[in-house]
């Protein structure tokens, strides 16, 4: 069975300092910290794609895929489009 999943630009700030934007998958209709909580579950690390980092120095890098571990995001948001 395939799962619709809708795709969810958000901002990622880690414990050391990165701050990553870019997409997640969530399920349709469902609300973020559950889709997060259900993936935080199932893995240690949360896929993010079409990713701009911006490292403590300043510097950017562009990346198509990250994986972020959970445990080291201290903060995340959702932007709205």
């Amino acid at each position: 069975m395939k799962v619709s999943k809708v795709k969810t630009m958000v901002q990622i700030y880690t414990d050391n300092r990165y701050k990553i934007t870019g997409n997640i998958y969530i399920v349709e209709n469902a609300r973020i910290t559950d889709a997060l909580d259900a993936a935080a579950r199932q893995s240690q690390f949360l896929p993010v794609t079409d990713t701009v980092v911006v490292f403590p120095d300043g510097t950017r890098k562009d990346e198509r895929f990250l994986l972020v571990r959970f445990s080291a995001i201290e903060i995340l948001y959702q932007i709205e489009e």
